[in-house]
């Protein structure tokens, strides 16, 4: 399950009120994290104005269940703007099994950040193209435009998560609706009832003629509510299960998941015309709602290739990024170890798929996936996994893609991360449980690179999968 796509969604749904301060005084906001009727975690917003700028504090903690294992995530920003601009800031993600630290500075009309993790640092300049508004400066926009019902607004987002998985230039937008009277335990308020989405995700905020968000809705099965430091402070965290909450039951049981060959299933509950990667025509075929899945035979021909890989159609897919670092020293050497000469691209990948399984402990992690990372904790879950394979194949110049969709496990579909190479044809590979070409439970939304991992919150709350045939 993609964790970081989901913290970076709490991120920005629960951006705190705002309420036009006056100068040097700090205003500070708090609001409660439900899943059902147990508290699992709160976010606090603090704006302060002092000497031209404007100082932002924002703070989210989370308490999620992962596999029967609760773990405390917290997220912090500083940010220090002009007006609505971005100077400079300061992020950290915590959980026991992430700490990083990110930093920014604006020169001209680049972001130059800086991340920090276990392994290093890493640098990327972000263009911007368009000023970047903080989630909790949203709603200060919303009303100086006057919350006009049936007004819409797209709105170019800075929320560091999805900044540092890739994204450049994502985008929330929000529609005004109708005035609604909210009672909740803080107090009695008009609200107009704002419907938001951010990557695909919807909401639904509540919020008053001064700006402030008193209550907040979206999926998976989350609500945030107005309350005081003191109620928040002195109450202790539940849980939340996100992977059980994200998971879509099964229609029918399937008898030896991993040997699957062929799957043909109807998806319910999103449009498949929309902008997901579903009908590949080499494993997956998609007609209206239904699509069929064929897992692989590896056929060696004369269209292979000899290591590295040098035409020009899928050469970008050889290539380092951000959090996909193939041109890392330490990368470079232990694929070429663990290649020991090897030029045949099927050999190769299904090498470094096999020493990926191998050698990485498979374990439910809170973490940006970070190929570097990776290889030095040795830890992971499937996101980890398909960033190390990725790295690894890229060097050993395989054109690999990374792959975020739904795989069979005991009776639902969960949320997965794998990987695509090109060998001669496009096979699917799954370094987590070791399968070279994956089973055919693989389902395959949306495919490129972890960049594009924030993308599977279009499906989040709305997917289901009715099983027609499974062979």
């Amino acid at each position: 399950m993609n964790l970081t796509a989901i913290i970076a969604l709490i991120a920005f749904f629960f951006f705190a009120p705002f309420i036009q301060s006056q100068e040097n005084i700090n205003e500070e906001y708090w609001m409660a994290i439900y899943s059902g009727d147990k508290r699992v975690g709160y976010s606090y917003n603090s704006v302060k104005n002092e000497e031209g700028y404007t100082y932002v504090k924002e703070l989210t903690n989370l308490r999620i269940n992962l596999l029967g294992k609760n773990t405390d995530v917290y997220t912090e920003g500083a940010y220090k703007l002009d007006g609505y601009k971005i100077l400079s800031f300061e992020y950290e993600m915590k959980s026991d099994s992430i700490n990083l630290k990110a930093f920014g500075k604006r020169l001209g009309n680049n972001l130059e950040i800086a991340m920090e993790t276990v392994s290093g640092e890493t640098q990327r300049t972000l263009p911007l193209e368009q000023e970047l508004i903080l989630p909790s400066l949203i709603s200060r926009l919303l009303v100086e435009s006057k919350l006009t019902s049936g007004d819409k607004f797209d709105i170019p987002l800075f929320e560091p998560l999805t900044i540092l998985m890739g994204m450049d230039q994502p985008v929330s937008t929000h529609i005004i609706g109708e005035k609604e009277n909210l009672d909740i335990p803080f107090g009695k308020f008009e609200t107009f009832k704002v419907n938001s989405n951010f990557m695909g995700s919807q909401s639904t905020s509540w919020i008053n003629d001064k700006g402030e968000i008193l209550k907040q809705e979206f999926p998976p099965g989350l609500m945030a509510i107005r309350e005081s430091e003191k109620d928040i402070l002195n109450k202790k965290n539940s849980s939340f299960d996100i992977v059980n909450k994200t998971s879509i039951p099964a229609n029918i049981k399937i008898k030896n998941p991993g040997n699957l060959k062929y799957l043909k299933i109807k998806l319910e509950g999103i449009d498949t015309s929309d902008e997901f990667d579903i009908d590949d025509r080499y494993r997956q075929y998609l007609e209206g709602q239904i699509v069929e899945i064929k897992s692989q035979e590896l056929k060696t021909s004369t269209n292979s290739y000899d290591l590295p890989y040098d035409s020009s159609e899928y050469r970008e897919l050889t290539k380092a990024d951000f959090l996909i670092q193939s041109d890392d020293k330490e990368i470079i050497e232990i694929t070429q170890k663990v290649l020991d000469g090897e030029t045949d691209p099927i050999k190769a990948a299904d090498k470094i798929n096999n020493w990926i399984y191998k050698n990485l402990k498979k374990s439910a992690t809170v973490s940006l996936p970070n190929a570097k990372d990776v290889l030095k904790t040795r830890v992971g879950d499937c996101n980890e996994h398909a960033a190390l394979f990725s790295a690894m194949s890229r060097s050993a110049g395989i054109p690999t893609k990374t792959v975020l969709g739904t795989m069979y496990y005991e009776k639902s579909f969960y949320y997965h991360a794998w990987n695509e190479v090109y060998v001669g044809q496009w096979v699917a590979v799954d370094s987590t449980y070791g399968q070279f070409p994956a089973d055919a439970t693989h389902i395959k939304l949306i495919e490129g690179n972890l960049a594009k991992s924030g993308e599977i919150l279009k499906v989040v709350g709305k997917l289901n999968i009715e099983i027609i045939d499974a062979s």
